[in-house]
């Protein structure tokens, strides 16, 4: 399912779990966009189908502008964007 506009810009992530970020991302937006939702309804979209296949304790931020600071757990975090203009932040805490 990659496109040409997914891009990572930090990651410490398996290779597996990058790919499934990209995947539910693209699903994510895919799903809210067709109904008109926003960008938190996209991040809650994440979180949960990632704490559905990798146990609780993620967090997700979706938006144009954002700054973040974050400590996470070793191989739990990625910097990317599926559509151009909005990226999005996971990790594990």
């Amino acid at each position: 399912m990659a496109n040409k506009h997914q891009h990572i810009f930090a990651e410490d992530m398996t290779d597996d779990m990058c790919q499934f970020a990209l995947k539910t991302s693209e699903e994510a937006f895919h799903l809210t966009i067709n109904k008109g939702q926003v960008f938190t309804a996209i991040a809650s979209y994440i979180r949960r189908t990632f704490e559905k296949t990798y146990g609780r304790g993620w967090n997700v931020v979706v938006g144009r502008a954002f700054g973040a600071y974050v400590t996470h757990e070793i191989k739990t975090y990625m910097y990317f964007t599926v559509i151009p203009g909005v990226y999005v932040l996971i990790w594990k805490a």
